[in-house]
């Protein structure tokens, strides 16, 4: 089952072809990485598929549903929910605060009554408790649950920025380059949680990520942007070998990166 489509997709900024023609599927239950060079039109593609940007031409579909045009709220709570790069949006409230605002984004609890915690809770907001405490568990941010966002490592700033896209009950999840400026440790600790939203939550993952060691060891399928175009698309083993993108992207030396 394909969960995203995009048919012909196009994103011009007057003379600028940010994105073009672009046909791209999402597949139930798959990890699949939008890669290519600083320009391509990756994260103009996110935007796109989550409402921030309106397409020049073309339609996207997400679970059988137009959602072209639709705004980011409308799309988030259908369960397209995606990341952005930026870590410092909850800069001064805590880890748990930063979670519960997740939740606001497809939770019939307004924004007040889920960032409201005392002993006269309703139901709606004793279940938001529950899945709050399964997050922290699940990304392991338990230990900083009280902590201000500034003051916790930044690795586990960027585990936190998915922790918040899960509280928005994602069927797909976009990540947005989450292992930029990641030591090998904390790079390690993202390939786990995003083979685990996967594998336990049988969440789908569309990924945006220049780490290509990460992305060859996680990603079922692999699609190359490159001028706002779809160069090729296949496994990664398939990709590693594209003379077009070898030479368009990932250099020569990719192919001992992917067999190393």
């Amino acid at each position: 089952m394909s969960m995203l489509r995009s048919e012909n997709v196009s994103m011009h900024f007057g003379g600028l072809k940010a994105v073009e023609n672009v046909d791209l599927s999402v597949r139930e239950g798959e990890i699949l990485s939008l890669i290519g060079p600083n320009g391509a039109g990756k994260t103009t593609f996110f935007n796109l598929a989550s409402g921030f940007l309106k397409p020049t031409k073309g339609r996207i579909h997400f679970l059988d549903s137009d959602i072209t045009g639709m705004s980011p709220h409308e799309i988030a709570a259908m369960g397209l929910v995606r990341t952005f790069q930026k870590t410092n949006i909850f800069a001064g409230i805590t880890v748990e605060e930063s979670i519960r605002i997740g939740f606001s984004l497809h939770r019939k609890a307004s924004l007040s009554s889920i960032l409201l915690v005392g002993s006269g809770v309703r139901a709606e907001e004793r279940r938001i408790d529950a899945l709050l405490n399964d997050i922290l568990a699940f990304t392991a941010l338990g230990e900083w649950r009280h902590s201000l966002v500034k003051n916790i490592p930044y690795g586990k700033q960027r585990i936190l920025s998915i922790a918040v896209a899960l509280a928005a009950g994602p069927r797909l999840l976009m990540l947005d380059e989450p292992a930029t400026g990641l030591n090998p440790v904390e790079t390690k600790e993202l390939i786990e949680i995003i083979l685990r939203i996967r594998g336990e939550k049988g969440i789908t993952v569309l990924l945006i990520e220049h780490n290509m060691r990460l992305v060859v060891s996680i990603s079922d399928r692999m699609i190359v942007l490159s001028y706002g175009e779809k160069l090729a698309e296949g496994k990664p083993e398939e990709i590693s070998k594209n003379p077009q993108v070898i030479e368009a992207y990932l250099g020569k030396g990719f192919q001992n990166v992917s067999q190393g």
